[in-house]
Order: structure tokens, then C-alpha cells, then sequence
């Protein structure tokens, strides 16, 4: 339940909020971080994407209207033991902590329990299968990819959206 839990009660609190007539609003779980609507200006709402490197940084932000930013990484969950570091995110196929050359991703979308889902998909996958899944899969989303040589590549919807100091590529 790891991998949709806090999408799903994120997508709960959106849907509670709406309902009660909230049009605005911001909700984070760790994470997680969901929008109603716009900000109450009329902007839309900036989201920090957590450095991989240093967790008290960012590398960028997102700018998102009545959507969630989902970030799955190896590097905020994890011991060491004989020098080697163990991760929370496993590979279904090994059962081991993934090695997808990747070290963190982070999904936009609509759907608060898909793109809580799609984040640790894509870390798994890594990019060249997340990219596919993205290219081909009609699920609605963007994503942000940071890999292990900390190249961050985002697809292209988020072109507009997406901004930081740091250089990035296009997927195509």
C-alpha cells in the first residue's frame, strides 16, 4: 500500500475539500503535495522538487493548478549495513532495493493515487522505460527524472511549467 496510500488519501482530502466548497488549497504529505485549484491570487502554486543530493535544497520547481506532485527517491528511506546503502523502493523482479539509474522521479497528474503509483513505477523502470511508458501507455501525466550522473530530464508538457538554475533535457 506504500506506493498508493498517501496518493489515495490526498486525492480523499481533494475531493472532502471540493466538496465542501474550497477552492483553494494546498495539502502535503510527505512527499506528496496535492492542489485545489489555484492560489488564492490566482496563480498557480509552486512546488519545491527535493535535491536527491542534499534533501534540504531543491533542484526546481513545478508550477500546478487542481493537480499533485509525487516524488519517489532512495533517499530519504534507507539504512546502510557493511557499507552499502538499502533503500525503500523495491524491484518486484529481484526483491531487492531498485537499481534503475535513477534517483528520484516525480510525477504531475490529475490523479492523486495514479501519479502516487506512477512515481515508484518510474523509479523502478528507470528512464528509458518510464520515457516508454509515458510515450505510450494514454495515462495522463508529466514527469521529472533525476538519474544517477544527476541529469534531470522532464517530459515535455512540463516545459512551460518546470523551472530551475540547474540544465535539464526535454524527453522526447
Amino acid at each position: 500500500l506504500g506506493g498508493i496510500a498517501k496518493g489515495y488519501a490526498a486525492g480523499r482530502v481533494r475531493t472532502i475539500l471540493r466538496e465542501a466548497g474550497v477552492t483553494s488549497a494546498i495539502i502535503s504529505l510527505g512527499g506528496n503535495v496535492a492542489a485545489v485549484g489555484k492560489k488564492p491570487d490566482g496563480s498557480a502554486w509552486t512546488v519545491g522538487l527535493q535535491d536527491p543530493d542534499r534533501p534540504e535544497a531543491y533542484f526546481g520547481t513545478v508550477s500546478i493548478e487542481d493537480a499533485c506532485v509525487v516524488t519517489s527517491g532512495a533517499y530519504q528511506r534507507y539504512f546502510e549495513e557493511n557499507g552499502v546503502c538499502y533503500h525503500h523502493i523495491l524491484d518486484p523482479h529481484t526483491g531487492c532495493p531498485a537499481e534503475s539509474g535513477v534517483k528520484s522521479v516525480s510525477v504531475v497528474a490529475q490523479d492523486d493515487t495514479l501519479a502516487d503509483a506512477l512515481s515508484t513505477a518510474l523509479f523502478v523502470m528507470g528512464l528509458d522505460a518510464g520515457a516508454e511508458l509515458w510515450n505510450s501507455s494514454g495515462l495522463s501525466f508529466e514527469a521529472v527524472f533525476v538519474t544517477d550522473d544527476n541529469t534531470v530530464w522532464i517530459t515535455p508538457g512540463l516545459a512551460g511549467r518546470y523551472r530551475s538554475d540547474r540544465p535539464y533535457q526535454i524527453l522526447e
